[in-house]
């Protein structure tokens, strides 16, 4: 089974294809909100890149946040677009559990911070089970200074841009914080690929007239 992923939610631009051999492809690049110039083309170069035909896909993952407004919607409209022509199924993956599922469990727990509004960020807090991340209990808005309240005395790894910005400030708020270098932070388009892979494999279809991205407040305007 392969599936084609693509990731908008942040300011990078990228498109993955997973198979059941695992990583097939992986195109990233970091040009600021450009997604509506790159992405289509980023998609043709990947599929001419590994040689794959229409025919070839199974699914179509892709990440529904939270994030930006305006890269969701672009990626959205762009995986509907080719889920409906292909006729291939649509599979939704948030784009913290597309980044943590490209992380061993090398702790316990594991934080993904993603930036929201100055002073903010979204945040998921996962825990390592049975070879897997299991997101706990919902994803947020956390002010900077509530970051890591009520989280258990444990060693947690934190990742994402938002862990970036706030470091210093996640150090003095939480025990036991590992971090990994910066390009541990990056979504892509391939780890949206193998979880919308592993989605579609248990059945988990989005219905593509409903599918909406997730956001976690309203905007007034946009990002």
């Amino acid at each position: 089974m392969r599936v084609l992923g693509i990731e908008t939610a942040t300011t990078l631009c990228g498109v993955g294809l997973a198979g059941d051999e695992g990583f097939v492809a992986d195109y990233r690049v970091l040009r600021g909100y450009t997604h509506a110039e790159h992405l289509p083309e980023a998609v043709d170069q990947v599929l001419k890149d590994t040689g794959f035909l229409v025919g070839d896909i199974d699914g179509i993952a892709v990440s529904i946040g939270p994030g930006s407004f305006t890269g969701l919607r672009i990626g959205l409209g762009l995986a509907k677009g080719l889920a409906w022509g292909w006729e291939k199924p649509l599979v939704a993956v948030p784009t913290m559990e597309g980044l943590v599922s490209q992380v061993p469990g090398m702790c316990a727990r594991a934080c993904v911070m993603l930036i929201a509004r100055k002073g903010e960020v979204y945040q998921g807090l996962y825990k390592w089970e049975k070879d897997s991340w299991r997101l706990v209990g919902d994803y947020g808005i956390v002010q900077e200074g509530k970051i890591g309240e009520g989280f258990p005395e444990s060693e947690i790894l934190f990742l994402g841009e938002g862990t970036t910005c706030y470091r210093e400030t996640i150090q003095q708020r939480v025990k036991g914080t590992r971090f990994l270098p910066p390009v541990y932070s990056i979504p892509s388009g391939y780890g949206v690929a193998e979880r919308g892979r592993e989605r579609l494999q248990k059945g988990e279809v989005a219905d593509i007239d409903t599918l909406v991205p997730l956001y976690l407040k309203r905007f007034k305007g946009v990002a």
